[in-house]
């Protein structure tokens, strides 16, 4: 049987006495659109900091096609692109500087990163504002920039946290379809977001996480079948809070 894309194994994180990932197990096939879900505070960006190798696991390890963080994360870094939460941008950098800084650091031949810069900033609608500086980018121009980033190289595993933030409905959709096309030709693809409505008919396999451990793992066409939806097993996993003490309201 072929490799996992990823495999996150008792995967840990503490920051002083305040336990932020426990022991998180998941196994994600190759060519898979995995959603990772969760309240504010978690544990998702922390496990996404760790499987990228921007943050070093306290215990476990991230294993991504087969490359382990903790041992290797030179050849992680290889094989993955990532918009992190922060999306990591040089404020004095223009948005086609960015996507050149990429260039240089995955070595990619100059014929096709002409190509696939101007198909990427033609996809994402940013060709007008290649000569922005990223300090003067609208956030939904700076998320573009990042996804850009990310997919240029053409990586194994693309790692987005909350993807769709700051972008408009058409863009959404545009970039659902490129993640859906990407996938169907083996890209593993990693996402979390609040957005769970936007993601139903993205999403193959989802994790839910709370505290730090996981909560809820499953297939949503297996859902489907069952005329559920992730928003469903998400509420039924975490408490609604309720309005009492707001009778004043309206």
């Amino acid at each position: 049987m072929p490799v996992p894309a990823v495999q996150l194994k008792c995967l840990t994180k503490r920051y002083a006495d305040v336990i932020v990932v426990d022991k998180l197990n998941l196994e994600i096939p190759r060519g898979t659109i995995f959603g990772f879900f969760g309240p504010n505070g978690a544990g998702k960006s922390t496990t996404v900091r760790m499987m990228a190798g921007l943050t070093k696991p306290d215990g476990g390890d991230a294993v991504l096609m087969g490359c382990s963080v903790r041992q290797d994360s030179l050849s992680v870094k290889r094989v993955i692109g990532v918009v992190p939460d922060s999306l990591a941008l040089f404020e004095y950098l223009t948005v086609g500087e960015h996507l050149d800084l990429v260039r240089s650091l995955y070595e990619i031949d100059d014929t096709v990163f002409r190509n696939r810069c101007e198909q990427l900033l033609e996809l994402l609608g940013l060709s007008a504002d290649a000569g922005q500086l990223a300090r003067h980018c609208s956030v939904g121009m700076r998320k573009k920039t990042a996804l850009a980033m990310a997919l240029l190289p053409n990586p194994k595993i693309l790692i987005l946290d909350e993807p769709f933030e700051g972008l408009d409905p058409i863009m959404c959709v545009t970039v659902k379809r490129a993640l859906r096309r990407a996938a169907k030709k083996g890209m593993t693809v990693f996402l979390t977001t609040h957005l769970l409505h936007m993601v139903d008919d993205l999403v193959e396999q989802f994790g839910m996480i709370r505290g730090g451990s996981l909560v809820a793992e499953g297939d949503v066409a297996k859902l489907a079948r069952q005329g559920r939806t992730i928003e469903d097993v998400y509420l039924e996993s975490f408490s609604v809070p309720e309005s009492a003490g707001l009778e004043w309201l309206g």
